[in-house]
């Protein structure tokens, strides 16, 4: 393999069975890092490992000894963590306020919000140890807007964002750069399976009329996404942190 941007860099990618996460995972291993995919996922999680050669581990990110293992297993086996994807998330129930139970409050936040913050906590202690790194936050257009019949999402997502910049002010002093991307409508499992929630009768239609809406008349891609995440993981944005990033073509303009 030639040398690339991230050649001998150790990166860790949350979600890493899913649309983003295998997306990051593939851009980061072509530019040369060595990759620790975690998902609880488990057969998806090995087939993408297995294609792009990647470590795969295992994991729930909503429980705390899971992620310490996690992180503790990718320093046993590359000896640092330079650069974290924290990515995993679920979409949960979409209801009504009115409509939800709490717990279905609960296990997005558990996921989308305490995954984040333990995901952080766990390598920004490595981070520190080491002297550097960078680590990139999934949020989503809903952490900067609100929406209705989507609250346990949205939420989660705004408190990410928040997680985001408290973490860049911790950690600017010390060579960890902390940034968020926010995606919009991107053509993914998650994407899709919304869509069945709100038209089960026809979500395909549905696709096409919310791709209608959109300035620039479709779905994005995963691999859009992930070139957004790799900049920002790379040192070509060196200056760049405690940003929120928005991947939606313009639908959060108007």
């Amino acid at each position: 393999m030639s040398e690339g941007r991230f050649q001998d860099r150790v990166a860790v990618v949350t979600g890493g069975a899913g649309g983003f996460g295998a997306a990051v995972g593939a851009r980061l291993v072509a530019d040369g890092a060595r990759v620790v995919l975690v998902d609880w996922e488990e057969e998806q999680l090995r087939r993408v490992a297995a294609e792009l050669g990647a470590l795969a581990l295992t994991a729930d990110v909503s429980d705390e000894a899971a992620v310490a293992g996690y992180v503790r297993r990718a320093v046993e086996e590359h000896g640092r963590i330079d650069l974290f994807f924290n990515n995993a998330g679920i979409e949960g129930r979409m209801a009504p306020i009115v409509e939800l139970d709490v717990a279905d409050f609960d296990r997005v936040m558990a996921v989308n919000c305490r995954g984040v913050f333990l995901g952080l906590r766990e390598v920004l202690r490595v981070m520190l140890a080491q002297g550097g790194g960078s680590i990139v936050n999934t949020a989503s257009m809903g952490g900067v807007k609100g929406g209705p019949n989507f609250s346990p999402y949205i939420t989660s997502k705004h408190a990410v964002v928040g997680l985001t910049r408290c973490a860049a002010m911790e950690g600017a002093a010390h060579g960890i750069r902390v940034n968020a991307i926010a995606p919009g409508h991107i053509d993914t499992r998650m994407a899709r399976a919304l869509t069945r929630q709100l038209s089960p009768e026809d979500p395909d239609g549905l696709m096409q009329a919310v791709a209608a809406r959109v300035p620039m008349g479709r779905y994005g891609t995963a691999e859009e996404v992930a070139n957004l995440a790799t900049w920002l993981l790379s040192d070509e944005a060196s200056y760049v942190t405690g940003g929120v990033y928005l991947v939606d073509a313009g639908i959060t303009a108007a």
